[in-house]
């Protein structure tokens, strides 16, 4: 009986075993196939973008809301109570520094002229952020709160408070139509959606972003921050990684002679991606002169000079120009090997409606969905963080500097504030309409514009802080003989065809006038005290 009663007890365990067994293999079956089914869906490319999308969406409306919590008062609203630290401070300059142009702009310039943009671009952007550093040192000394306004409190000129403020609204509308085209031109690619469509999603973006004021540009600024690096360095390590190695880049570049788009008329020379003039493409003379453009024009930009006034201290003003050089060094040098190295894995780029769409299109097609993901949330991170901040310095700058001293009646913190943001919708949707035909190369329009600033604010801004003994007159005069004579060459130089002034960017002739202007007018003042 015991021995039939072990058999019968064996038995039913392996039995009442085996239906559990069975039933737990059949359960983890059912959840592989559901695994494997959602990872089917993740890997559908237009999921995973959308996925993307969603977790930037939701990171911009978390870290853009506290801003309309940390504010309270007009000063709060323009320069975020001058109480920003380091770590903000540098996020926000990297972020607004590094546009559409520094991507989509400036990377498809590398691609088909190599190392020649370098000089055009970055090497003139990194000598213009040395003058940074030292108007770090004395901007702090005046309590302003819009770029404007420094030269009613050092010079007390109505004329070149309003002048300056109204040049700025113009110029920064142009320059943010560069911000929603390249916003445009990716979101379409990731979402599948026309261009038309696409620009609404940003122009919701950057007023959101911008309506909590300073606080709400620069929080989302540090997001956008993390995900421009993030993005300039997998975009790099990518293509370093399909060309193994950095060494085959350089060797694969010196022999690229091709048409570098498919369509075009004049192929690269043998060589020319690593000359700094592309071969006789691209005229040294203009590339070393775009210093009066590109260089000057960031030296002498706005958005800039609030970044400083908005930090704690001097200390921390100069420490966030000297480590987003830093940031962005490592930033643009995977952006010049991804984009040089992008020509050497494929010499021809099919034809293209618009060359700004020269990077994104070609690695869209040889990598990942993943890495596509993240370089095109990249260029929106970058579009978004200009826009807004250029968005926010448009408003402020007419409601402090042209509205206020006009209007004869009292503002009130609240009224101010609520004029700042009809402003924002009103510059917006400006800018929204003029990006429904927006320009055709990115890097040289913002360079042009820039080239504005260069011509008609360097001198009066520097020669302000600098020079105790600068007159009112003299940067009135600077300031309107740049301006003018600048817009004259802009106007000119493109009918000069074969010629070297052709060759010359305008904004060399027009600093001329500008620096003239000023001894001039300087010396007048100087003469009638005496």
């Amino acid at each position: 009986m015991r021995r039939k009663a072990k058999i019968f007890f064996i038995i039913w365990l392996s039995v009442t075993h085996f239906k559990k067994a069975t039933a737990i293999i059949a359960y983890n079956k059912s959840f592989f196939i559901f695994l494997k089914s959602a990872g089917r869906i993740f890997m559908n490319q237009s999921v995973l973008f959308m996925l993307f999308f969603l977790v930037y969406t939701f990171l911009m409306i978390y870290s853009g809301r506290s801003g309309f919590y940390d504010t309270y008062n007009v000063r709060d609203f323009f320069v975020a109570g001058n109480s920003l630290g380091v770590f903000l401070s540098t996020a926000t300059f990297v972020a607004t520094w590094f546009s559409a142009a520094s991507f989509l702009g400036l990377g498809s310039s590398l691609y088909i002229y190599g190392v020649s943009s370098i000089i055009y671009s970055i090497l003139q952007w990194f000598a213009g952020a040395i003058f940074l550093f030292f108007l770090a040192s004395r901007i702090k000394d005046y309590d302003i709160l819009t770029f404007s306004e420094f030269f009613y409190v050092r010079f007390n000129s109505r004329l070149m408070q309003f002048s300056v403020a109204f040049l700025m609204i113009v110029s920064y509308i142009l320059y943010i139509t560069m911000q929603i085209k390249g916003f445009g031109l990716v979101t379409e690619m990731l979402l599948n959606i026309p261009y038309d469509a696409a620009i609404l999603l940003v122009y919701l973006y950057i007023l959101y972003t911008t309506f909590g004021g300073l606080y709400s540009v620069v929080k989302t600024d540090a997001v956008n921050t993390f995900i421009i690096v993030a993005a300039s360095i997998s975009f790099g390590l990518f293509i370093i990684r399909a060309n193994h190695g950095v060494a085959n880049i350089i060797a694969g570049a010196a022999n690229i002679n091709t048409l570098p788009v498919s369509g075009w008329e004049t192929p690269t020379p043998r060589g020319g991606l690593l000359d700094i003039s592309c071969g006789g493409l691209q005229p040294p003379i203009y590339l070393f002169t775009s210093f009066f453009g590109w260089g000057l024009g960031l030296a002498a930009n706005p958005q800039y000079a609030i970044r400083m006034i908005s930090a704690r201290d001097k200390s921390v003003a100069r420490k966030m120009v000297i480590f987003s050089i830093a940031v962005l060094s490592v930033v643009y040098a995977f952006i010049i090997a991804g984009s040089i190295g992008l020509r050497v894995l494929i010499p021809t780029a099919p034809h293209i409606n618009n060359i700004d769409e020269i990077i994104p299109s070609l690695f869209s097609g040889i990598a990942p969905g993943y890495s596509v993901g993240i370089i095109l949330i990249g260029i929106i991170a970058a579009s978004v963080s200009t826009a807004n901040s250029e968005l926010l310095l448009i408003a402020n700058s007419f409601t402090n500097d042209i509205f206020k001293n006009l209007y004869f009646g009292q503002l009130d913190d609240d009224r101010m504030l609520f004029l700042n943001r009809v402003v924002i919708a009103a510059a917006g949707t400006v800018s929204l309409i003029l990006s429904f035909n927006p320009p055709i190369k990115v890097i040289e329009f913002g360079g042009n514009i820039w080239g504005v600033f260069a011509s008609s604010t360097f001198i009066p801004l520097y020669a302000g802080v600098f020079m105790k003994k600068a007159s009112g007159h003299a940067v009135e005069a600077a300031f309107f003989a740049g301006l003018t004579s600048y817009l004259l060459f802009l106007a000119t130089i493109p009918y000069l065809a074969n010629s070297t002034p052709n060759n010359i960017h305008p904004g060399l002739f027009a600093f001329a006038v500008s620096g003239l202007a000023f001894i001039i007018a300087q010396r007048r003042s100087n003469d009638a005290k005496h």
